[in-house]
This record gives C-alpha cells, structure tokens and sequence, in this order.
C-alpha cells in the first residue's frame, strides 16, 4: 500500500456534498468523487431552509461513497478538510437535538428586522467591529425576526450553530460542538479585532454568550468519531477532522489566491470576489491609518485563547473594512476581504428559461460577436435582491432601453455585462486597497463554461483574467488548510495551483464600460430611492 498520507475533504454546498480524495501536492486523487445533490427547501415569503438530520444524512452517505471508492487507500487518510457555507444558523436544544431548521444565508424573511436593527445599531460600528453590515444574510438579523416571529422557540434554543458545529457534536460528542474562527467571522456576531463574540451586539439581540459555541481556530481538531459513526466509517475512527472553513476562502486558497496580488472572481449561481492577506507583517501597536495588523494578546476569557495558547497572541486587523465589503477570515492570522453577489450564473439561467433563445453553440458565438452595449439596454442584475454592494435586500432586476426592434440574445448581454459591472465596481474598492493586485483568477462554472462572458469580465475589470483550472478549487483550498494545519506540508503556499486560459483586456471597450458602468449606477440611485 502507497504510505503517501492522504486528506479527505467534505465540500457542503447549499446544493450538494462533495467527497474527495487530496495527495500532499494539491493533487486530486483519481477514482474517488462522489457526490451527494439536495436542494433546500423554499417558503412562498422568501425562505431558504434545510432540516439539520436530512444535511447530515446526506454527508454521512457521501462518506460512505467516498470510502468505499478509496477502499485500502482510505488507510492512508491522515485529515479531514471540511468546506461550508458560511452565514447558515441552526437552533439546538438543551440536549443537542435541532429544533429548528437550518436557514440559509439566502433566506430574506428577516429583511423587516435588518431594517429595524439598523435604526437601533451604529451600523458603521457594527461594520467595523465584526466585517458584516446589518443584512437579513447574517445572523443578528435572523435572530431579531425570529425572536419577533416565534418567541416561545428561541426561548427553547440553548445554542445557536452553523450546520459544520452540528456535524462535529455528532461525530465527535458535545464537547467538539465549536466555531472556527473562519465561520465566527461570517455571522456578523464576532468582534474581529478582539478574536470573540461582539458583547455590544450581543447586549442589543439580549443573548447571552454561553448561546453561542466557543471560537477556535484551524488547529483545534476533533477525533475519535463515536458510536456508530465509528463503526460505520472504522478508517476515519482516529482521524483528525479540522474546523470548518468557509467556502469562499477555501476557494481562494484552492486556486492560488493566498495573497493580495492575486484577487480570485467565483461565479456559479451567484458570485464573488476576494483577496487574502497575512497579518504577520504589523506593528506591535496600531498606527493611525495603517494598513497592517495588531498584535493582541487574548484574555483568558476569550474563547479563541484557549485555541492558540495563553499568551501566545493573535493578530487581528486594524483597518476598517471599506463601505459595501465584508471582511471575514480564513483563520486567526488570514483575513479576507470582499464583495458577494445574490446573482450570478442565476441571471444566465433565468433569462435560459424565460426567453426564445437560440441553441447553445449559436448563442456562445454570437453573444462573443456583439460590442459592449450596442444593444442599448441597462440591466441591473437584483433578482434576488442585493447583497454587495450596496446590501438593499428588496432592491429588484430592472431592464432598462428596450423597444420593439430588441432581440432576446441583446437582452441576455446586457445582463451578462450588468454582472460583470457589478464584479468592476467591487475590484475598484478591493484595488484601494491592495493597488498591489496584478493578476485575477476566475473559477465557476458560468465562466468556465462561456468564454465571451470571461472576455466581458476582462473588459469591464480592465484587468486581465485567468481561468482556475483546479476544477474543484474549494475541496482543494479545504485539503491545503488542513493538511497545513496537521503538518502535512509547510504552507498551503507550497502546492501551486494550476491555471489556464488567460482573456486580456481591451482598452477601448473597457473605456466603453466605464460609460456604461456610470449609466447603470444612475438607474440604480432611482431603483433604491425610498418613496
């Protein structure tokens, strides 16, 4: 039996669970995929929800896959790296048990209580404090409606988790039932530069800290999987399984993108664009305006000290998180800084099914064929309402310039390039703060499978783009991390990541698109504007 040890990786999606197989190179080891689908469930007043067993039913039957695809080879499994997705809350009991579904970071019921928070909160200090704006996305807002809509149910909830916490006290017992930092920082409820839960927040909601599971960093492993999972899955028995991370930083890391001269752009059904840095490199006091990092040495009562050492110091950012991005991390020294869209590849889609299209081939060359806003239209891209930038949850898709000569493949355009747009306006506030970034890598498949959408991306960036060619850029972002955190290999650094196709820019039609971008932006102002 080859003794190269192995990382197992689980890939949660909001559509389906991955299981794959990782060497020590970053490379995907062949034969064993396997792949778990579901769909979450939707409620006619915008929910978006999960029953916690049937998610943990579907893991459970993707390791059974993937194991008996490894068959002798699972014997050399020597971690589990796990990839979410973030912002995603679930109720348990007193005893562990959910009792309530888990609502995902789609769900927009809790829009009227994001409202509401904001007249209450100092939001530019909320942002400041946790990464997060006051959004129905995060978890302040979800608690507030649902401590409106169904009072006698919060107050049966003794801990609220992410999906990845429920997993882990399952597998695990109750005492694995922990937070990584990489998924704290995704809740709008963790203080970022303090490395815990944000007491004035907290005080706001009236939930007490011991509600919420203990924060912990990447290393904080779990092992000895109990009871029948450890006679169901006998090769993982005393393997460590890493805290969750969250699914666009394992991107990132899968695809290269671990530093801030590389932005990575994802976009399947929605959409994303991100940058890590390392706050190795700060002053060990803050400086008025830095850029760098805080030298902070956790209180004993800090949840995340007790991960990293009494006072062995976590470094967390000093600088403000520009207006319109949230800033999560990957883990205590790797922030990450961003912008996520609602509407993605599910713009695509939509006008697929809606309009008289013509067949996939022809439309590839044709939609490649047209110049950047010849058709006249402005689209703004809200189907699902927004998220960055601007985060108005009940801002909706308008299309913009049509008369009777406006063909269906004209009006697909204007929406691909309205995305585009809107990925420009976001690496236009990233570049002020990284003016060092010289490459972007893409990944997705919307992109992967449209060249001429690439080529409006490059365009409306200005910026050349590159195709990831790490099909599985999260699975393998959460195998580095993992395998880095169990001293597998030095740096998640050290595995390079593939890449392909590059799409260089046009200066003429990127000049185009700034008119364009300047153009939607107006519509936009009236879209938002209150009655």
């Amino acid at each position: 039996m080859n003794d190269t040890p192995l990382t197992l990786t689980l890939d949660i999606g909001t559509s389906s669970t991955r299981a794959l197989l990782w060497d020590t190179n970053g490379a995907e080891v062949e034969g064993v995929r396997a792949q778990t689908p579901y769909q979450m469930r939707t409620t006619p007043d915008g929910g978006v929800e999960m029953p916690a067993e049937e998610m943990l039913a579907h893991v459970g039957e993707c390791l059974d896959q993937a194991l008996a695809q490894a068959g002798d080879r699972a014997q050399a499994i020597r971690a589990v790296g796990i990839s979410t997705f973030w912002h995603s809350l679930l109720g348990l009991d007193a005893g562990g048990e959910p009792i309530t579904p888990i609502y995902s970071w789609a769900d927009t019921r809790a829009a009227d209580a994001a409202r509401a928070l904001r007249e209450r909160l100092d939001e530019s200090a909320v942002h400041a404090r946790t990464g997060c704006v006051i959004h129905p996305s995060y978890y302040p807002a979800k608690l507030a409606w649902l401590q409106e809509a169904q009072p006698e149910l919060i107050c049966r909830v003794a801990r609220w988790v992410s999906p990845s916490e429920f997993l882990f006290a399952r597998f695990f017992g109750p005492d694995a039932c922990r937070v990584s930092v990489s998924m704290a920082s995704g809740t709008g409820l963790m203080n970022q530069e303090q490395g815990r839960w944000d007491g004035e927040t907290l005080a706001a909601l009236g939930l007490p800290e011991e509600k919420l599971s203990p924060i912990v960093d990447l290393s904080a492993s779990s092992q000895g999987l109990q009871g029948e999972f450890a006679a169901r899955w006998p090769a993982l028995r005393d393997v460590p399984f890493f805290p969750a991370v969250g699914d666009g930083a394992c991107s990132n890391v899968g695809s290269g993108c671990v530093s801030p001269e590389r932005f990575a752009i994802n976009l399947g059904t929605s959409g994303a664009i991100r940058a890590i840095w390392e706050e190795t490199q700060g002053r060990g006091k803050r400086e008025a305006g830095s850029v760098g990092a805080q030298q902070v040495a956790p209180s004993a009562a800090s949840p995340l000290s007790r991960s990293v050492g009494e006072g062995s110091g976590v470094r967390v950012t000093s600088s403000p998180t520009p207006p319109g991005l949230w800033r999560y991390r990957v883990d205590a020294r790797r922030p990450i800084l961003g912008a996520a869209f609602s509407d993605g590849g599910s713009v695509y889609a939509w006008m697929k099914r809606t309009l008289r299209l013509p067949p996939d081939e022809e439309l590839e060359r044709r939609l490649a064929a047209m110049e950047p806003g010849a058709h006249g239209l402005s689209f703004l891209p809200f189907l699902s309402g927004e998220r960055s930038l601007g985060w108005h949850p009940d801002a909706r898709g308008a299309l913009v310039g049509m008369n009777l000569d406006t063909h269906p493949v004209e009006m697909l355009r204007a929406a691909m390039e309205a995305v585009a747009m809107q990925f420009a306006l976001a690496a236009e506030r990233l570049r002020k703060r990284f003016p060092q970034a010289r490459e972007i890598i893409a990944s997705g498949g919307a992109l992967g499978h449209s060249p001429a959408w690439t080529q409006m991306f490059a365009d409306a960036l200005g910026q050349p783009v590159t195709l990831a060619a790490e099909a599985e850029a999260s699975s393998r972002g959460a195998a580095l991390l993992a395998m880095e955190a169990a001293g597998l290999i030095e740096s998640v650094r050290t595995p390079e990541a593939r890449l392909g196709t590059t799409f260089t820019p046009d200066e003429s039609r990127h000049a185009r698109y700034a008119e364009m971008q300047a153009r939607q932006q107006r519509y936009y102002a009236r879209l938002i504007e209150e009655p």
